[in-house]
């Protein structure tokens, strides 16, 4: 089996995805070489490509861009630092990396999405966008500050040690929508009675969009892209082990984490 296998297997069971047009593609190495031992993270950091390298990995799969731009093939930031020295740590260890990105946000049950609402432990799922980027659940009524909690204490073992909220925090809130990474929840999930939208930074900005949805009436909690993702991208690490049991699949979550000072 090869890079180029598991690719194809994803990419062939997600109907959603055009082949020909998509982000997720093999940024670095021989895709033809035999895979034994992958490493799976949100994003390829330095720290985690290091950590795959160290562990005898032979491939390396990200949910994000490895040099920093979304669209493919990534070239712009490689010939400049840090993206220099990145490729010159992949040239070293000969690590492939593939970027599995598109197919892997709305895979049912275990993609991105599922695998958050999981995690927070949102299981009463009572409606969604057709497209599967958004949903809406139902939640025994409580105040928005204690929901905020719950989604911190939720998120806490992930490494981020806060999140901020838009609304009253007496409120009463029944029904959260989440989304997919920086596909958040929007305009559409308030149409169906969300009252409060968990979004992430990277995805949904306060002028553009976190203010806005306050105007709609909405509360807003806002969490870091990878916070949002991170189950996910575990989801797939065990979904790799479970279908490919010749595979050796290690989860690496070594990326830098944002912290919170209060004055």
């Amino acid at each position: 089996m090869n890079t180029n296998d598991i690719r194809e297997y994803l990419i062939s069971r997600a109907p959603w995805v055009d082949p020909a047009n998509t982000v997720d593609t093999v940024k670095a190495g021989d895709p033809t070489r035999p895979v034994r031992t992958v490493g799976v993270g949100w994003v390829a950091s330095s720290a985690n490509l290091r950590a795959a390298a160290e562990l005898g990995c032979d491939l390396f799969i990200t949910h994000e861009p490895t040099f920093w731009e979304h669209a493919a093939p990534e070239q712009a930031l490689r010939a400049v630092e840090p993206g220099r020295s990145k490729q010159r740590l992949l040239d070293e260890t000969g690590l492939v990396v593939l970027r599995i990105h598109d197919s892997w946000d709305r895979w049912p049950e275990h993609g991105i999405r599922d695998s958050w609402a999981r995690g927070l432990g949102l299981t009463r799922r009572i409606a969604e966008d057709g497209a599967r980027w958004h949903a809406l659940f139902e939640i025994e009524p409580m105040p928005l500050l204690e929901f905020a909690r719950h989604v911190a204490r939720r998120v806490r073992p992930l490494g981020e040690d806060s999140v901020r909220v838009i609304g009253e925090p007496a409120r009463t809130v029944r029904r959260p929508a989440i989304g997919t990474g920086c596909a958040g929840p929007d305009a559409d999930m308030v149409a169906l009675g969300a009252d409060v939208l968990i979004v992430c930074y990277d995805g949904a900005s306060y002028w553009q969009t976190r203010e806005r949805l306050a105007d709609l009436g909405a509360a807003v909690i806002t969490v870091e892209h990878g916070t949002s993702e991170m189950w996910g991208m575990e989801s797939l690490a065990w979904y790799l082990s479970a279908h490919f049991p010749d595979l050796t699949v290690h989860y690496l979550d070594r990326h830098p984490r944002a912290w919170t000072v209060t004055g």
